[in-house]
């Protein structure tokens, strides 16, 4: 392995580190669907493309990328109480997983919730298994551009005719200090910006029928550092369903 290729895998696992800290510590003190956070609510759009597909079939096997506690999961799942649905929630963190079954019994869809521990990056999705995959927030902590494009490819192939996909992903990252305004080094995995990540979305999914496509500006503050920061990027969002 050269120097650069040493450097890489060092900011890599650095990136890992902090954003596992942080968000162990996130799901440890605040719970989803209260307000306080970024978890306060589901994703919208997660729940307009949800009705979209149920317009076309009453049970959906769904896989939630990076589900965290189940910010998205628990909405969605509480949606098809009463079908025979399954939505797989997959996250590297143990709390999370722990959360998310915690919270799957605290809304009462444990018999549709399914928690799984796994990395995105590593993540088998079978061949035609899922109508709906989502990967809101995940995408953006793999290790490269080239692993970036297999998780889609693997994602394409696991998805039945008419399936969608929800893609959601923050670029053109920067972190800056709340007193100060000073940027600090910004600790994630894969830092594209907005124009790369589009491009390579729509070259992988030039087959597929774009639902929506749109980027905006969002700041977040957090205790992710030594002192408060506040997270800024430009929140992409890419939806797609499959009509071959």
């Amino acid at each position: 392995m050269s120097r650069s290729e040493h450097m890489e895998q060092a900011n890599f696992e650095e990136a890992r580190k902090a954003e596992e800290q942080y968000h162990s510590k996130l799901y440890s003190e605040k719970e989803i669907l209260e307000p306080g956070t970024w978890m306060s609510e589901p994703i919208p759009v997660v729940m307009e493309l949800q009705e979209r597909l149920l317009q076309l079939k009453k049970d959906l096997v769904i896989m939630d990328l990076g589900s965290g506690a189940g910010r998205n999961t628990i909405p969605l799942a509480l949606r098809l109480k009463g079908s025979d649905s399954k939505v797989i929630g997959i996250d590297l963190l143990d709390e999370a997983v722990d959360k998310l079954r915690e919270n799957a019994a605290e809304y009462g869809v444990n018999a549709i919730v399914e928690a799984q521990k796994g990395d995105a990056e590593h993540t088998n999705f079978g061949s035609d298994e899922y109508d709906y995959i989502i990967a809101c927030g995940c995408l953006e902590h793999v290790s490269s551009e080239e692993a970036f494009v297999q998780v889609l490819e693997r994602m394409k192939q696991g998805t039945r005719l008419g399936g969608i996909h929800c893609i959601a992903m923050n670029t053109n990252v920067q972190e800056v200090e709340m007193d100060s305004g000073k940027e600090v080094k910004t600790l994630i995995e894969l830092n594209l910006s907005s124009t790369r990540a589009i491009e390579i979305l729509e070259q992988v999914y030039q087959d597929w029928n774009v639902l929506d496509q749109k980027t905006v500006l969002q700041s977040i503050e957090e205790e992710k550092y030594e002192v408060p920061t506040e997270f800024r990027a430009q929140s992409l969002t890419f939806a797609v369903q499959r009509i071959k």
